[in-house]
């Protein structure tokens, strides 16, 4: 059993005697990509606000590392977890270099800083030698949101924060900055609880999600788990929106949806036969009768994922649907 690295214990929260956040309960695993789903107002921001003590409960506790949040010098606790926020809130008069470094600075952590700054523009695909000495206003929105998450994960803190950081951005930056989040939790292993109003999103992202509503926590699973068995129609109808939109109208993709146990894209390993995301079962069929696994593609050549032959055969059994 893993183990938890973050607890709500009967948390509430109310602003002006207003609640906001009531009865909360949740633990979140280490090493776990958590997403919380709802639309504005439902209590989300707030509740991740209240880990790293930009608000405290009005009653009940949280716990980090199975210690209460409250025990922590409130410093080492935030700079235990990075933050990103949609506005980004990157220091206008510091370099990229600085604004990556600056926690690992504040803690005089050994070693070459700007080594690892450029080390890590690399690995989100921005060229040290370009980007090291630019400030903030020479960048993009997306290049910006990519530098405000270096910053976060700088000194590699076991916790990352992700308030909605990519809503305000178009739809292919976006998705390029989903797939780096992907890459880099993969890479570092760390915890991350990111918040978001978007379905897709969560469902590109989580290995588990939790849907707010007026401040409550109405369930919590996997993606598979809350798409078979949604447990108030609020949730049925989050996720029926979600199968509506473009991004899961073909079979392969809903399958994908339905029978991965963890969907994110990744390249096809190689020899890893791939089919275009409007093949029909029959095709899907075919190639599974030989091989474990096949990619499934979009019509821009990204992988949307794979299909395992195990968990399609569990999907079709499902729907009962083989056309």
């Amino acid at each position: 059993m893993m183990a938890t690295a973050i607890k709500f214990d009967h948390v509430k929260k109310a602003f002006n005697g207003k609640l906001v956040v009531n009865d909360f309960n949740l633990d979140i695993q280490q090493g776990e990509l958590f997403v919380l789903v709802g639309n504005s107002g439902s209590g989300k921001t707030t509740s991740i606000k209240m880990i790293n003590r930009l608000e405290d409960p009005s009653t009940g506790q949280i716990l980090v590392n199975d210690v209460p949040t409250t025990a922590y010098d409130l410093q080492k606790l935030r700079w235990k977890i990075g933050y990103v926020l949609q506005q980004i809130a990157l220091f206008p008069n510091m370099t990229v270099a600085q604004n990556i470094t600056l926690i690992p600075e504040i803690k005089k952590e050994q070693g070459d800083l700007k080594r690892l700054a450029k080390e890590l523009l690399q690995d989100v695909g921005l060229n040290g030698k370009d980007y090291f000495d630019r400030y903030p206003h020479e960048l993009s929105g997306g290049e910006q949101q990519r530098i405000g998450i270096l910053r976060a994960i700088a000194s590699k803190p076991p916790i990352v924060l992700m308030d909605e950081p990519f809503s305000a951005l178009d739809p292919l930056s976006r998705t390029n900055l989903q797939n780096l989040v992907i890459d880099l939790h993969k890479e570092l292993h760390n915890t991350i609880v990111f918040v978001t109003h978007d379905m897709n999103e969560a469902l590109r992202l989580a290995d588990r999600i939790g849907i707010m509503k007026d401040g409550n926590l109405l369930q919590v699973g996997r993606p598979q788990e809350l798409l078979r068995h949604p447990a108030t129609e609020y949730v049925q109808e989050f996720f029926r929106g979600c199968l509506a939109n473009d991004l899961y109208q073909t079979p392969l993709r809903q399958a994908i949806l339905f029978t991965d146990p963890k969907v994110y894209p990744r390249t096809p390993a190689a020899g890893m036969p791939v089919l275009s995301d409007d093949s029909n079962f029959e095709k899907l069929l075919n190639l599974l009768s030989r091989r474990e696994e096949v990619g499934v593609q979009d019509p821009n050549g990204e992988c949307m994922g794979y299909l395992d032959r195990r968990w399609v055969i569990k999907y079709l059994s499902e729907i009962n649907d083989f056309s």
